[in-house]
């Protein structure tokens, strides 16, 4: 019985080992997409117009804007423009988007 616990005790430690780490480079990794989409906001939207505080637009102005200027206006790849809207999102505090 004891053996047992001890193997389970084990395990479960090292489940949680890896996922302490796994969120801890999530978070990292999460900080430098983040400043990658601003410095991509500021270079790319700020080219043909002021880069606009992000939060001086509500969400709701966001949605109809974004995409098309993404994808249509900045001629951003795919990669880009999720990094711009991560930042976007995540600087208006959006989750899940």
């Amino acid at each position: 019985m004891k053996k047992n616990l001890f193997i389970v005790f084990t395990l479960l430690t090292a489940l949680y080992a890896c996922g302490v780490k796994s969120a801890q480079k999530s978070a990292a990794s999460s900080s430098t997409e983040l400043a990658a989409g601003k410095t991509l906001y500021m270079d790319k939207c700020g080219k043909c117009h002021p880069a606009f505080d992000v939060k001086s637009k509500s969400v709701e102005r966001w949605n109809q804007v974004l995409a098309p200027m993404i994808k249509d206006k900045a001629k951003m790849n795919e990669a880009d423009g999720k990094l711009v809207e991560a930042y976007v999102w995540s600087e208006l505090g959006v989750k899940g988007k």
